[in-house]
């Protein structure tokens, strides 16, 4: 996929939209289109505890086409195919995804195959972003309107990940029209999401944040608006823990976001990433709680890499020296009542030893700063987690 996937943080930053009366802005972002044709793709839970459908359809009448819940979570092939054959056989002129990256995923990747008419798995593995095959393809004629009630980061980035039903593992696509065509924020919806599920994916934010600023040859753009990010999320998160009704610092984290996502598709993630999609695949933990359990102790083993790094988070995290970064953020996780050790979590001996032995060819697990070469050197990761 040639077509350049670097974020372009303007861009994206006129994209999106803050307001807290959904049906208003979708009215307004599909306005210059005739006859709108809008198929809704929102989150189980979400649909099944807050109002937001029956407002939409209630607001925009006839545009809504169906409303589906269909996407779960580390988005599967299959999953994606029934959403983009929904999209094909509704004739949508717009996604409307609702939920939180594993819905805003598979509306990114669900678009890619129903505007491309991918016909099975096998063609959609040959579009990854490790072959380097080119698409060619210059219109994105079905638009998306993201709507994200989580703090992942989908929404921002031109990269998306679903579950291949050929190889079991899941797989990367990266290509600028993956970026959603808008980008709506709205605090007041996010209070429906569980509070577990709100701040752990604000640590995946972080995590995206810290990876990046540790990330060799940085950028010092990139290092501000990721570094930004970083103080956004760490007030706001703490914030809403203690005032979970407070839409400021809810609003906060969620620009947070935005600003930690900036060297997402430029930079490559590190330890903390890359062992966290192997324990999300292999040990079916959720990727917020994989980055409470491995950033910390990532930003440990890669100490004597990235003190330099280190010492500019700490300045952001109020403590002394970078040896200090590490321990200030498994406190500020245990603190936000999250899992900050790999031994709290119901994961496996099988699948902590196919884990180790998977890192050692998993890219991103390969781009750490500290190299990571052998299984003991996986072992001691995790030994540091606890």
């Amino acid at each position: 996929m040639t077509e350049p996937a670097f974020p372009d943080m303007a861009d994206i930053k006129n994209r999106l939209v803050i307001n807290k009366n959904i049906p208003n802005a979708i009215s307004k972002l599909t306005a210059d289109t005739d006859n709108p044709r809008i198929l809704v793709s929102i989150s189980r839970s979400l649909n099944a505890d807050a109002p937001i459908a029956e407002e939409l359809k209630h607001a925009l009448g006839d545009s809504i086409v169906d409303v589906i819940s269909i996407l779960t979570e580390h988005t599967p092939y299959g999953k994606v195919f029934e959403l983009a054959a929904a999209i094909s056989d509704r004739r949508a002129t717009h996604v409307l995804s609702i939920g939180g990256g594993s819905v805003i995923d598979g509306g990114k990747i669900a678009l890619l195959v129903a505007n491309l008419k991918v016909k099975d798995a096998a063609t959609l593995d040959g579009m990854t972003y490790g072959n380097g095959k080119s698409l060619g393809f210059t219109s994105w004629p079905v638009k998306h309107i993201a709507v994200p009630t989580t703090l992942s980061g989908a929404e921002f980035t031109p990269i998306a990940g679903a579950t291949s039903s050929n190889t079991g593992r899941k797989e990367g696509f990266a290509h600028a029209y993956l970026v959603p065509n808008h980008i709506i924020l709205s605090s007041t919806l996010s209070k429906y999401t569980p509070e577990r599920l709100w701040l752990s994916t604000g640590i995946r934010a972080v995590d995206h944040a810290v990876e990046t600023i540790c990330a060799p040859t940085i950028d010092p753009e990139t290092d501000t608006f990721c570094t930004k990010g970083l103080g956004l999320l760490y007030t706001g998160m703490m914030g809403t823990r203690a005032d979970p009704e407070s839409l400021v610092h809810r609003e906060n984290s969620q620009l947070g976001v935005y600003y930690a996502t900036a060297g997402i598709s430029r930079y490559r993630m590190g330890a903390s990433h890359g062992l966290g999609y192997l324990l999300g695949v292999i040990g079916h933990v959720p990727h917020g709680i994989t980055s409470c359990v491995f950033l910390p102790a990532v930003l440990t083993y890669n100490l004597p890499e990235t003190k330099g790094p280190q010492s500019r988070i700490a300045e952001v995290l109020g403590v002394n020296s970078a040896a200090d970064v590490a321990p200030a953020l498994k406190e500020f996780i245990d603190a936000l009542g999250l899992p900050n050790k790999i031994s709290t979590l119901e994961v496996s001996t099988d699948a902590i030893a196919e884990i180790k032995t998977s890192a050692l060819t998993h890219p991103v697990v390969q781009a750490n700063p500290r190299p990571i070469t052998t299984v003991e050197d996986v072992a001691e990761i995790m030994a540091i987690s606890g």
